[in-house]
């Protein structure tokens, strides 16, 4: 037994006798697609079909029965790319997403008067892309809106921060600090700073900010684990766990407070992974009756169009000269790749440039062509690819993990900072479909909503929230309803190797499943992104506040 697992013990699954009946259940078993009744005990499936009868003989007399009312019934939801702790820190945080430059420092304005002189103020959400004619912002429009507090606010896709003078002093930086690799350090005119810091130069600010006490770093995550079993998810790929991550979530799991699913990635960027191994670390599962695993490594190999920091083949359309960045050379990539596969680690690497993805597409193939495995490595987000290297990294297996929800908000942007041509390369959904792969999506909370059925929305009409362009963006590209949901379920389980558990409502599996207000399946398409959650059941217990059926 390795150090982490004397640390972390194993639990069977436990849960309720439950019998549900009268419902529309979308079971996403081809063997039974459709089911009208199902029973749950020990925290497992035990019958799916049509029969009352039949359910109440296959759990113990006594179990409780619930009524669906012809409520539309899916397997439990699974986010494959989530900050989970992070996006409940967000939720205590100033929340600046979605409103312009104006707002924002109103907002940072009204923060500022409530707030001792000298206390950090935190946020997250800007986009400038949403401001017309405005670009990049500058510290000093912040220090005018909090002249008394060092503040710092992350743009909204987390690869660069906007920040004023004090921030930045406390951060020791100033005109004559140089860009560091991988990361870049917006200047005016004279070279003084203008408080927008790209890629890796945003770490010196975010590490002047005091950081989070373990208790509040427990609410956080209390408050992330609600909202997303309000939206229906059971199950989350936590990507980026840090050492100190693990000790929240075993305290979290041990106290009770914990019941979500999650399977952890650890941080590669920063070598959590390097401290996670020199504990005896390898994958481990099963913890906490089926609800923790560690299995992989996250690894950023660049940022995000955004903020022009994702690593591109051509410059930028809207910056001639600039390509963005990458955090590895080719040889520290292939170093952290084999160290993995030596740990027998899933790898999965941030990859939203043709460059980065060209780069990853490389490093794996180097590593799983010399020593093959059943290996599911991942590329998250896979947002721009040369078609060389998508039928490269198809031959391998790799497993494309998008965010269809971050659509939305790039669908705007994406031709202006790539241009017209590269754009053709971009989002193409259905490309890893015809060369023989499948897709797995999650939200990239706090980055983008939590929110699943935003993402299958975007994902089957390309469209944003607005319903705009009419008809979608290369709408070539749709996912059809069935691909949104198993995208969420079925594939993301057996991306995980949890297929024979989860991802979908058959006998012998963990019975993770959630009511609609709706039929998923059949409503008008602009209605998907309003689908709510009625019921979240994990294990056949209820995990949500019960809304009226």
């Amino acid at each position: 037994m390795t150090q982490i697992e004397e640390t972390l013990s194993p639990q069977r699954p436990e849960g309720p006798a439950l019998i549900c009946f009268n419902g529309h259940i979308h079971t996403l078993d081809k063997a039974r697609p459709l089911a009208s009744a199902l029973a749950a005990e020990n925290g497992e499936i035990a019958y799916v079909g049509d029969s009352l009868e039949e359910a109440r003989r296959a759990v113990a007399p006594g179990a409780e029965e619930l009524d669906l009312k012809g409520r539309t019934v899916i397997p439990g939801l699974i986010d494959a790319h989530s900050h989970l702790l992070s996006e409940g820190l967000k939720l205590g945080r100033l929340d600046v997403a979605g409103l312009s430059k104006e707002a924002v420092l109103e907002k940072v304005r009204r923060t500022a008067a409530a707030t001792p002189p000298g206390e950090w103020i935190v946020g997250q959400g800007w986009d400038q892309t949403h401001w017309p004619g405005e670009g990049w912002p500058s510290r000093h429009e912040l220090d005018e809106a909090a002249p008394r507090n060092p503040v710092v606010l992350d743009r909204i896709d987390w690869h660069s921060l906007w920040a004023n003078t004090q921030a930045l002093t406390a951060a020791c930086l100033d005109g004559r600090t140089p860009d560091p690799s991988g990361g870049e350090f917006l200047r005016e005119a004279d070279g003084s700073l203008s408080g927008i810091a790209v890629g890796e130069g945003m770490w010196p600010v975010w590490n002047a900010v005091p950081p989070e006490s373990e208790a509040k770093k427990l609410q956080a995550l209390m408050r992330a684990q609600k909202e997303a079993l309000g939206f229906g998810l059971t199950s989350v790929v936590w990507v980026g766990v840090t050492m100190p991550d693990l000790e929240i979530i075993k305290k979290a799991y041990e106290n009770g407070d914990l019941k979500i699913r999650i399977r952890a990635l650890m941080l590669a960027h920063g070598r959590h992974d390097a401290q996670y191994y020199a504990a005896g670390g390898g994958p481990v599962h099963g913890l906490f009756g089926e609800k923790f695993s560690i299995a992989g490594v996250k690894i950023h190999a660049d940022g995000s169009l955004g903020s022009r920091s994702a690593w591109l083949l051509q410059d930028y359309a809207d910056r001639p000269g600039h390509r963005g960045g990458h955090s590895y050379s080719d040889a520290e990539l292939l170093a952290v790749m084999e160290e993995a596969r030596d740990h027998d680690m899933q790898v999965a690497i941030h990859a939203i440039g043709d460059a980065a993805v060209r780069q990853a597409v490389t490093a794996m193939a180097a590593v799983l062509q010399r020593r093959p495995c059943d290996h599911r490595w991942r590329i998250e987000h896979f947002q721009v690819a040369a078609d060389n290297d998508l039928s490269a990294a198809m031959e391998l297996g790799i497993i494309p993990s998008l965010q269809t929800v971050g659509l939305m908000a790039d669908l705007d942007m994406a031709e202006e900072r790539l241009g017209p041509e590269v754009a053709k390369r971009a989002y193409n959904w259905r490309d890893f479909f015809k060369r023989g792969g499948v897709v797995i999506n999650g939200s990239d909370g706090p980055v983008e909503s939590v929110n699943p059925f935003e993402g299958m929305y975007a994902a089957v009409t390309r469209q944003n929230l607005a319903g705009r362009p009419t008809g979608g963006w290369k709408p070539e590209h749709r996912l059809s309803r069935w691909e949104a949901l198993a995208s969420y379920t079925l594939w993301s389980a057996w991306s995980e190797f949890g297929e024979a558990r989860k991802g979908s409502l058959t006998p012998g599996k963990l019975a993770d499943f959630v009511v609609l207000d709706r039929d998923l399946m059949a409503c008008p398409e602009s209605e998907i992104k309003a689908v709510k959650a009625l019921m979240t059941f994990l294990g056949g217990a209820l995990v949500t506040e019960p809304r009226a059926l």
